[in-house]
């Protein structure tokens, strides 16, 4: 008779289901027969995991070792019957990743939850409804009930038919009872404890630790209110409160997670002299805490006002979200990158937040977290593997756009006399001197600026600030604090590209506005670009009119002015205009290039001032009758987003547009002339020395935060609950993130796109170069035509930046193929072909390219790229009207 073999060394993959002489077999039967699986399950206990390594060491761990009395009950359970063990099929895997992590939020394989607990299933389904943010109450709770239902009849059905196998094969009927009247087979409604939200968010908090926003008390106010009863308007007493989150307890659960841990005590600085994050700043090396800490948790702290109702509804300004929210700064790019990297601190009405002190209030919990934090003690936590973590943090930086900041700062609006945050610079100084820098505000000036004007000794006009920052306990003010390149740059392109095409189209008439955007709509943007294209919306009378905004999302701003060289017809090289445009695309460049030089930022210093006395030579002078003037009054004190804002379709401004042109006929139009430049400009000429003291500040702007703003707007389009939005809108944030932070395990795997052929390296045209790279003949690869890595897709005929130090410019290489070793999913590798640099075109301020196909074929890693930004080649629209290919190829970064 057959001996019977362990559970643990049966392949529960194979059809059908086979055993393995020892583990060291199983080992490679799983590695070449189901190496590419996406998870891989235990034999004797039909545990899933996504790594061999992690199968391998739980089998050793939690079954060879186990003891003999262990393994022969497990025998004689397999053992029931006269005929072999059947082995069951293996489980369908759904959310394996947050299933496996779901216990602690820890990351270890030692602590992932039963996946036989169905409750702990069914919690994890509920937390993937709840944080979609697509379904409202009423409908979460249809899908449990008859979800619940469902599974619970499942259960039912399996539970009779085994008991009638068990009947079949001869079993005692008292042991199938008693087998099948375990915790295995009897189960009850999985969403016990989990029918009302108050109930899953306990339920949640008990078993994951989520943490619960509280209401605080902000303030109170009279209001007349209706009565029923006695029908008539009485005063009643209205609490105004506002949802808190504690930053120790959020801080506490993301470190608990082990691979967020190890990401935050893993970061270094830059050996090289290069700046790549806050620690390789000038801030970084002279923080006496930082120094004595340096793993300490840096956090940036960002504050803005959000919109949940609709913009044209009867709720509009009424429900408007103060909402603050902090980052992690020790995270590497890729996952600060993640929307989900960003955690909630607090939530209000705005128009609460306009009363004096406020503010104060609703950081009141933060800043007592701040100064625990912030001490040689810290805070001590206890991790779920037993082990003791004393937790410490400091504010870096205040995040926001220039409404915002002053609001939170203490300064008057960015409409005073003294507009900038950080020196003391005057509207008749930029007037005079675009390049002009005034005194610092250090963190000791700003003090005393305070006191003279809470003391009566100054006006508030005088200095610029109107009353103490809250945030004075826990970082400098206002020197702390950082400009917001997106906001800056976006007002800055906008205003100089309307004032480009309104000399190309009103003053020279190279061309007409219909022709311009119909340049925009023809144009080949590239898979990179094509989400962010222009609308075509530009008009006359916006190009005449006061602003300078050209009703362009943010996206679209920064998509219209790299391409904005191959729209325009008629514009000769050198024209000054497209100077003062190149110089503002190199500038874009510097500041949200990842990775700069000591001599970049120098270059950057240069390029700045340059580019501001090119703009007050063009387009600045003082009141002049013989010029046509626009006012010039700065607009910054208006909301930012009206620069993101759209415009309705062009073809119901036509008659607008055609209005513009009749006005336009024989009359000689000058060049338009502004009275000053706008106060993100001067803002500018800040961002050299920011760079040297913070790092890039690509890292630091707004963007990522607005995005945030996302699940706040989908959750208020689906809810409709305005009772109380703040409540309701931290509880789903807390969920979302709650669910976020339970399925960071591991680093984001490149995705392939579309179909895939494997193959063996020894079939493969790349055989050579494959193995020369460390794979075997026997490997096996997959080939394709597309990956997606943290949000970037690598797809065959576009373009990468290659490293190549013997060359003076860059080096490029088209994609042919994306190789992904079955072995090893973690690693890409693309097959390229270089191309020829003919240099930097003085016209289109990108890199003329050609014989793309001339040289063999290359392998190089993703990881080794010099820029992880794929590139797309472009073809100006002239060339396209004349059936000539002229390739260029633009690089977001330096």
């Amino acid at each position: 008779m057959e001996p019977v073999r362990p559970r643990y060394l049966l392949c529960v993959h194979c059809d059908p289901p086979c055993f393995q002489a020892n583990i060291d077999e199983y080992g490679k039967h799983v590695t070449v027969k189901h190496g590419g699986r996406s998870s891989l399950n235990c034999g004797q206990c039909l545990k899933s995991f996504v790594h061999k390594t992690s199968l391998m060491r739980h089998i050793k761990e939690q079954h060879i070792k186990r003891n003999a009395e262990e393994e022969s009950e497990t025998e004689a359970e397999e053992g029931l019957g006269s005929g072999p063990p059947t082995p069951p099929s293996p489980p369908s895997r759904s959310h394996s990743e947050t299933a496996e992590n779901a216990s602690d939020g820890t990351g270890n394989q030692e602590d992932h939850p039963n996946p036989n607990d169905i409750q702990t299933e069914a919690a994890m389904f509920l937390l993937k409804l709840r944080s979609s943010g697509n379904m409202t109450n009423a409908s979460v709770s249809i899908v449990q009930c008859y979800v619940g239902e469902l599974l619970i009849n499942i259960l039912k059905n399996v539970e009779q038919s085994r008991s009638q196998f068990l009947s079949d094969c001869g079993v005692n009927p008292d042991q199938a009872n008693a087998f099948l009247s375990g915790p295995t087979f009897h189960v009850g409604n999985p969403f016990e404890n989990m029918t009302t939200v108050e109930e899953q968010l306990h339920f949640f908090c008990e078993k994951y630790g989520l943490v619960i926003p509280e209401e605080k008390l902000l303030s109170s106010r009279i209001e007349n209110r209706f009565d029923r009863a006695r029908r008539l308007f009485l005063p009643k007493t209205v609490l105004e409160t506002f949802q808190s989150i504690s930053l120790i307890d959020s801080l506490s659960f993301i470190v608990r997670n082990s691979f967020l841990r190890n990401l935050i005590l893993s970061e270094k600085a830059s050996e090289d002299g290069m700046y790549r994050s806050y620690m390789d700043g000038t801030e970084f090396a002279n923080n006496p805490f930082l120094q004595k800490y340096p793993n300490a948790i840096r956090i940036i702290l960002y504050y803005d006002d959000l919109e949940i109702s609709a913009a044209l509804g009867s709720k509009d300004g009424i429900h408007k979200l103060g909402c603050f929210y902090f980052a992690i700064q020790n995270f590497p790019p890729g996952e600060s990158s993640l929307l989900s990297s960003i955690y909630l601190l607090a939530l209000a009405y705005a128009e609460d937040l306009k009363k004096p002190g406020a503010f104060r209030k609703v950081l009141t919990l933060f800043l007592a977290d701040m100064e625990r934090l912030c001490s040689d003690e810290g805070v001590l936590i206890d991790l779920p593997n037993g082990d003791k973590f004393i937790l410490r943090a400091i504010l870096v930086t205040v995040c926001a756009d220039a409404l915002a900041a002053h609001a939170l700062l203490g300064l008057l609006s960015p409409s005073a006399n003294r507009f900038c945050r950080l020196c003391l610079v005057t509207k008749a100084d930029i007037k005079n001197d675009s390049t002009f820098i005034g005194i610092m505000r250090t963190a000791q000036l700003h003090e005393q600026h305070v006191r003279d004007v809470l003391e009566g000794r100054a006006q508030p006009k005088l200095y610029g600030v109107k009353e103490e920052s809250p945030l004075k306990t826990v970082m400098e003010v206002p020197q702390g604090s950082c400009f917001d390149a997106f906001h800056d740059l976006v007002g800055v392109i906008q205003m100089v590209l309307k004032l480009a095409l309104y000399e190309y189209i009103c003053v020279r008439k190279l061309f007409k506005c219909e022709d311009f955007n119909s340049y925009l709509n023809m144009f080949v943007y590239g898979a990179p670009d094509v989400k962010n294209k222009p609308s075509p919306n530009i008009l006359y009378s916006k190009l005449c009119g006061k602003g300078h905004s050209l009703k362009q999302y943010g996206s679209q701003t920064f998509c219209l002015l790299r391409i904005f060289p191959f729209v325009i017809k008629g514009v000769e090289e050198g024209d000054e205009i497209l100077e003062l445009v190149f110089l503002l695309q190199d500038i874009v460049k510097l500041i949200l290039s990842p990775t700069v030089s000591p001599l970049d930022v120098l270059h950057l210093e240069n390029l700045i001032r340059r580019h501001n006395q090119r703009f007050h030579e063009l387009f600045v002078t003082f009141e002049d009758p013989d010029l046509g003037t626009e006012d010039g009054e700065d607009d910054d004190e208006e909301e930012e987003e009206d620069l993101e804002e759209n415009v309705d379709d062009p073809a119901e401004n036509a008659g607008d547009e055609a209005q513009g042109q009749q006005s336009g006929r024989g009359r000689r139009r000058k060049r338009m002339r502004l009275k000053k430049g706008i106060n993100k400009l001067h803002h500018l000429l800040h961002y050299p020395q920011q760079m040297r003291e913070k790092g890039p500040v690509g890292r630091l702007w707004t963007a990522k935060f607005e995005a945030r703003h996302r699940i706040f707007r989908k959750h208020s389009a689906v809810q409709s609950n305005f009772k109380n939005p703040p409540q309701t809108m931290a509880k789903m944030f807390q969920l979302s993130t709650l669910g976020a932070i339970l399925s960071r395990t591991t680093w984001r795997k490149p995705v392939l796109a579309g179909r895939s052929d494997e193959l063996h390296v020894e079939h493969s045209p790349y055989c050579g170069s494959l193995l020369q790279m460390g794979l075997s003949a026997n490997d096996v690869i997959l080939v394709a035509k597309s990956v997606e890595l943290c949000g970037i897709e690598f797809s065959v005929d576009l373009f990468v930046q290659l490293k190549d130090n013997s060359s003076l410019l860059p080096s490029f290489a088209i994609i042919l193929d994306v190789i992904q070793p079955v072995k090893n999913q973690e690693k890409v590798i693309l097959a390229v072909a270089k191309c020829k640099n003919n240099g930097l075109s003085l016209r289109f301020n990108s890199y003329h390219i050609s014989n793309k196909f001339d040289e063999e074929s290359t392998l190089v890693e993703l990881t080794n790229l010099a820029s992880h930004r794929v590139i797309a080649p472009w073809n100006p629209v002239q060339d396209s009207v004349d059936g000539t290919v002229n390739l260029y190829l633009y690089p977001r970064y330096v």
